[in-house]
Order: C-alpha cells, then structure tokens, then sequence
C-alpha cells in the first residue's frame, strides 16, 4: 500500500513536471520565432534613410507599436496568469477542505493539503496585486487599464 502511495505521487509530479516544462518550451520558442521575425525584417532595411521612411508609414508605426508594448502586455499577461492560477489553487483547496471535513470521509491529509492550497492561493493572489502595483509605479504598465476602444 505505502509503495502505490509513492508511485502514485510520484507518478502525479512527474506529470505536472512535463506539462510545465512543455508549456514553459511553447512560450520560449514562440518568443524567440518574435524576434527572429523581427530581426530579418529590420534587416531587409539596406540603409537608415529608407528604415525611417519605413518607420512613418503605417505600418510601420504599428510594428514599433508592437515592439514598445510588448513588455507591457507581457507584464500584464503574467499578472493575469498569476491572478487566475491563485484562484485555481484557492478553489481546489476550498475543494480540499470540503472533502476533509465531510462526516463521510473525516480525512486529516484534505484538510492539510487544504489549507496550504488555500494559503498558497490567496499567497498567489496577494503576490499578483504587488507586482501589478510595483510595475504600475515603475513605469513597466499604464495607470489605467486599456479600453476596449
């Protein structure tokens, strides 16, 4: 029994281990694909005169739009993921919880496992609102959120 228990487990943390360093694999590729991109076509520019002409058209305005947002859409992105992975983790500790004070199971391990779920949720969420806050205060993201104008 104890030996199925450590399978089990172990089993479970090999698994969320992949589809973390997938995930975190799609996003590192996809980036680089940006930049490459972006590369080759500041390098189809043969000199500045015709780089700047490029640069006041209107696509080129929206390709440096592209270029100065990104690092605040990327910022906004991650506090939003951290936001929406805090209240995962918060619910399936809620879940936990549930399932451990049930008369019909009494089990110690879910109300543990609970808590910490629960407290690493709202620890998640409280982490998010700093760095939303830090980063509006440094400058990485507007003051206002966007409008969907």
């Amino acid at each position: 029994m104890d030996f199925e228990a450590v399978l089990i487990s172990t089993a479970a943390f090999a698994m969320i281990a992949v589809v973390v360093a997938v995930v975190a694999r799609t996003r590192q590729r996809g980036s680089e694909i940006r930049a490459e991109v972006q590369a080759k076509l500041i390098e189809r520019f043969s000199s500045a005169p015709e780089f700047l002409s490029f640069i006041q058209t209107e696509e080129g305005k929206k390709f440096l739009g592209q270029v100065e947002s990104a690092p605040k859409l990327n910022t906004r992105d991650r506090i939003i993921r951290v936001m929406a992975r805090s209240l995962v983790v918060g619910s399936l500790g809620v879940g936990f919880l549930i399932i451990g004070f049930l008369p019909q199971t009494d089990n110690g391990f879910c109300v543990v496992a609970g808590f910490l779920l629960l407290t690493l949720g709202g620890g998640l969420f409280f982490s998010a609102l700093l760095s939303l806050k830090l980063s509006r205060d440094w400058g990485l993201m507007d003051n206002e959120p966007p409008t969907n104008s």
